[in-house]
């Protein structure tokens, strides 16, 4: 008689970049760790860097780096309050702004988007500056958490621009707010509870100009996700798009790989 065994699932936390397949150097940083004295706390963080000429790479690599170090000497007396957890990422956001905005090499103007999440006791706290995107996945449902800090966004809002229209427009690349470019830029913060959600997901705009929600919850849906974040980047980039533009003169075709694309993530193993 055989027995079967049944293995263990385990979470799934990773992030993944790519430099797409147009532009020459990858501007993304990304970040998916936890806390050196108990793991159940974690930080993922995406930024997409901006200014071109290694401004960006530079900025985005600044941001992320000095984030890991202070997320992994934060007490963990504090992690078990996200009340405090949350104060203390908005001062450090504000912070490292201000250090990258009075920094030497910013004499060149670089700049940053942030997308970060930091999983706590009970709650996940969510800061966001720029049009990287934060989303849950809710009942296999994809709920965008984050709103861009964009023109279109604004658009977006007034009701002149559906969201998957967003992705079409001419001047999708235009932000209104990033980390380096003035001073006591202050990030927007959430806060989302762990039971809520089965999964987390950080994008820049290389995955989400590229695949609307819906193709993405349908990505994020299928059976095997141990491969997730490499699907989506792998669609992104390299996946002609066969959606439909929308008509007129502010709109144009998606170009696959376009961007450098980056995911961070966090799937709940099955209960």
């Amino acid at each position: 008689m055989f027995k079967f065994l049944k293995f263990k699932q385990s979470d799934i936390f990773t992030a993944l970049t790519n430099k797409g397949t147009i532009r020459t150097k990858n501007e993304d940083y990304v970040t998916s760790i936890t806390h050196p004295f108990n793991n159940k706390f974690k930080l993922l963080a995406v930024a997409d860097g901006v200014g071109g000429n290694s401004k960006g790479e530079y900025a985005s690599k600044f941001v992320i780096n000095e984030l890991e170090q202070w997320f992994t000497n934060i007490p963990l007396v504090t992690l078990y309050s996200s009340i405090k957890t949350a104060e203390h990422l908005y001062k450090v956001i504000i912070d490292i702004n201000n250090r990258l905005y009075l920094s030497e090499y910013n004499k060149s103007n670089c700049g940053t988007t942030l997308t970060c999440a930091i999983i706590t006791d009970k709650e996940t706290i969510i800061a966001n500056i720029g049009d990287s995107r934060a989303y849950a996945i809710i009942n296999n449902e994809l709920k965008q958490l984050t709103k861009d800090d964009s023109l279109v966004w604004y658009y977006y809002e007034q009701g002149k621009l559906t969201k998957d229209e967003l992705r079409y427009h001419t001047q999708s690349n235009l932000i209104t707010k990033c980390i380096g470019h003035k001073y006591n830029v202050k990030p927007t913060i959430l806060k989302i509870g762990n039971n809520i959600y089965s999964g987390l997901i950080l994008f820049t705009d290389g995955i989400t100009d590229c695949l609307s929600d819906d193709r993405i919850k349908f990505i994020i849906n299928r059976k095997h996700k141990n491969n997730i974040a490499n699907q989506l980047i792998k669609e992104a980039v390299f996946k002609k798009q066969h959606n439909k533009v929308p008509l007129g003169l502010n709109f144009h075709n998606i170009i696959p790989g376009k961007d450098n694309a980056s995911v961070a993530l966090y799937i709940k193993k099955a209960q």
